[in-house]
């Protein structure tokens, strides 16, 4: 099988991209050729793995995107493959995997708690409008086979919005590394590093991970812990602009108990070292990050516009919010696991969870989609 992968650059420090590289090898290894079309990528050590540098304008980023999707339905044609899928916005591909959501759907969220005048900025905003414009042409194109989304709730996102039939839509979910992110790290890689950060085993340690501070809803949740009380400490990992949020946390006296680490490659320590997961995400498709805290053994909190909510039961593996907004709320369920015995139950509940993910499921999943398109392809 050759095929054809199209993203607009690697990120080593995104669970998205961590996964697409984990899918490409995964491909490879098992003898396909696999093709990556990006503006940056990591070089693969992989001999079937092939790299396209797609050049496109660097700014502004209506430009940027615009040349992105020109330039590498160009390149794609040069050549001819049984499948093409892209993880980005573009007009050549046979299967768009919609990792990112639905912009219209984010949208619809940001103008619940933006100010009157930025609402009718993201109104006026050319780039909004142009990638409005260009999702609507993307799932109706006569030409696109198969769209894969990682939950039910960007499906259903997608289904009340454009003419196109739920057969066409395929929920694979994310999967993650179970032997990289397992509750066994605690002891080895987790303790040690707490105290190597003077953190005492009876201080409750909340992990957040996510770039974007915003979208992922970081000041909720420094204002959830200070609600709270306590003495738990939060972890960010993760890339943003984070001046604002240690602003926030000085009005909150909450300074000493917040570490920022930016954005890390190998994030399995902190994961290890951690007690809790926090992410009271505004809008999230799936983020992987989720998979990874399960299957490292936390209890997860986010909310009701995370698609990883769609596995995780109330109590019984974490605590979904009903809002992003939903500050005292936040703060009662943080309360609830600062207790080790609430905690020790929800733990294995969180792995028992993630064993049902494996990235080999995923894997096996997108295989048989993949065939079924080819198929379809040979037919037409």
């Amino acid at each position: 099988m050759k095929i054809a992968f199209i993203r607009n650059e690697y990120d080593p420090y995104g669970g998205a991209e961590r996964f697409t590289q984990t899918l490409t090898d995964s491909f490879a290894e098992r003898g396909a050729e696999v093709h990556i079309f990006a503006r940056k990528w990591i070089e693969s050590d992989t001999p079937n793995i092939r790299f396209h540098r797609i050049r496109s304008f660097g700014s502004p980023s209506l430009l940027r995107h615009a040349s992105f999707v020109y330039m590498s339905a160009k390149a794609v044609r040069k050549e001819k493959f049984d499948l093409v899928q892209s993880n980005e916005r573009t007009l050549c591909q046979d299967i768009y995997r919609a990792g990112d959501g639905v912009h219209a759907r984010w949208l619809e969220i940001r103008a619940t708690y933006e100010s009157f005048l930025k609402r009718v900025s993201l109104r006026l905003n050319p780039f909004h409008r142009y990638i409005l414009r260009l999702e609507r042409r993307l799932f109706e194109h006569p030409d696109l086979k198969a769209v894969i989304v990682n939950s039910d709730m960007v499906r259903r996102e997608i289904t009340s919005r454009f003419r196109i039939s739920d057969e066409h839509i395929h929920t694979i979910y994310n999967g993650v590394d179970l032997k990289d992110f397992h509750p066994q790290h605690k002891a080895a890689v987790g303790k040690p590093f707490r105290k190597e950060c003077h953190i005492s085993d009876s201080t409750p340690l909340v992990l957040f991970v996510g770039s974007g501070f915003e979208r992922k809803g970081l000041s909720t949740l420094i204002r959830g812990m200070s609600m709270a009380g306590g003495d738990a400490k939060l972890w960010v990992v993760g890339k943003g602009k984070s001046d604002s949020y240690k602003k926030l946390a000085d009005q909150l006296c909450f300074t000493a108990r917040v570490t920022f680490w930016g954005p890390q490659k190998n994030v399995m320590p902190f994961y290890a070292a951690a007690d809790i997961f926090a992410l009271p995400t505004w809008y999230d498709p799936f983020p992987t990050v989720v998979l990874e805290a399960l299957a490292s053994g936390l209890p997860v909190i986010t909310t009701a516009q995370c698609g990883a909510a769609e596995v995780i039961r109330r109590g019984r593996e974490g605590f979904i919010l009903s809002s992003p907004q939903a500050i005292p709320e936040l703060a009662g369920y943080l309360t609830k696991l600062y207790h080790p015995s609430q905690r020790g139950v929800m733990s294995l509940n969180a792995r028992k969870k993630a064993e049902d993910f494996p990235t080999e499921r995923t894997v096996r999943e997108l295989d048989e989609l993949y065939q079924k398109v080819i198929n379809m392809k040979s037919i037409s």
